[in-house]
Protein backbone atom coordinates (compact mmCIF):
# COMPACT_ATOMS: atom_id res chain seq x y z
CA UNK A 1 0.00 0.00 0.00
CA UNK A 2 2.73 2.42 1.22
CA UNK A 3 4.59 1.37 -1.80
CA UNK A 4 1.91 2.19 -3.95
CA UNK A 5 1.28 5.99 -2.73
CA UNK A 6 4.83 6.76 -2.99
CA UNK A 7 5.32 5.45 -6.75
CA UNK A 8 2.26 7.54 -7.57
CA UNK A 9 4.38 10.80 -5.81
CA UNK A 10 6.84 9.74 -8.50
CA UNK A 11 5.06 10.07 -11.51
CA UNK A 12 3.14 12.61 -10.30
CA UNK A 13 2.52 15.60 -13.10
CA UNK A 14 0.52 18.98 -13.20
CA UNK A 15 -1.86 19.25 -14.85
CA UNK A 16 -1.74 22.96 -14.79
CA UNK A 17 1.14 25.70 -13.73
CA UNK A 18 1.58 26.55 -10.27
CA UNK A 19 -0.13 29.80 -9.50
CA UNK A 20 -2.47 29.18 -12.72
CA UNK A 21 -6.65 29.97 -12.55
CA UNK A 22 -7.76 26.61 -11.06
CA UNK A 23 -11.63 25.52 -12.07
CA UNK A 24 -12.83 27.32 -9.30
CA UNK A 25 -11.57 30.77 -10.24
CA UNK A 26 -12.02 29.91 -13.95
CA UNK A 27 -15.90 30.27 -12.96
CA UNK A 28 -15.34 33.97 -12.17
CA UNK A 29 -13.21 34.48 -15.49
CA UNK A 30 -16.37 33.24 -17.05
CA UNK A 31 -18.42 35.86 -15.15
CA UNK A 32 -16.21 38.92 -15.40
CA UNK A 33 -17.41 40.94 -18.59
CA UNK A 34 -21.00 40.44 -17.31
CA UNK A 35 -19.75 41.48 -13.54
CA UNK A 36 -17.76 44.38 -15.42
CA UNK A 37 -20.80 45.41 -17.58
CA UNK A 38 -22.79 45.33 -14.11
CA UNK A 39 -21.14 47.92 -12.22
CA UNK A 40 -18.10 45.15 -10.67
CA UNK A 41 -14.69 44.55 -11.37
CA UNK A 42 -12.78 41.89 -9.97
CA UNK A 43 -8.92 41.87 -9.48
CA UNK A 44 -7.16 41.45 -12.83
CA UNK A 45 -6.27 38.10 -12.66
CA UNK A 46 -9.64 36.92 -12.80
CA UNK A 47 -9.79 39.00 -16.28
CA UNK A 48 -10.17 36.91 -19.07
CA UNK A 49 -6.59 38.12 -21.22
CA UNK A 50 -5.17 37.89 -17.94
CA UNK A 51 -0.94 37.38 -17.69
CA UNK A 52 0.71 36.03 -14.80
CA UNK A 53 3.00 39.20 -14.06
CA UNK A 54 6.07 36.61 -13.10
CA UNK A 55 5.94 34.93 -16.42
CA UNK A 56 9.37 35.87 -17.89
CA UNK A 57 10.98 37.20 -14.83
CA UNK A 58 12.80 35.41 -11.69
CA UNK A 59 9.76 36.39 -9.63
CA UNK A 60 7.63 33.07 -7.95
CA UNK A 61 4.18 33.13 -8.77
CA UNK A 62 3.93 33.12 -4.41
CA UNK A 63 5.83 37.19 -4.58
CA UNK A 64 3.56 38.39 -6.71
CA UNK A 65 -0.24 39.82 -5.89
CA UNK A 66 -2.02 37.95 -8.81
CA UNK A 67 -0.60 34.56 -7.71
CA UNK A 68 -2.49 35.02 -4.73
CA UNK A 69 -5.53 32.99 -4.34
CA UNK A 70 -8.46 34.51 -2.86
CA UNK A 71 -11.99 33.57 -2.15
CA UNK A 72 -14.52 35.43 -3.75
CA UNK A 73 -18.22 35.31 -3.16
CA UNK A 74 -21.14 36.91 -4.03
CA UNK A 75 -23.09 38.06 -0.82
CA UNK A 76 -26.48 40.28 -0.54
CA UNK A 77 -25.73 41.41 -3.74
CA UNK A 78 -22.63 42.58 -3.06
CA UNK A 79 -18.93 41.20 -4.43
CA UNK A 80 -16.34 40.93 -1.58
CA UNK A 81 -13.15 39.45 -1.60
CA UNK A 82 -11.99 37.30 1.19
CA UNK A 83 -8.63 36.01 2.33
CA UNK A 84 -8.26 32.37 2.78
Amino acid sequence: MAQEFFDRLDNYTLERELGDIDSIEAWWVERQEALERAGYMLRPRYRPDWKPSWAGTNKEYFDCEDGQKKRVSLMHSRLSVLLL
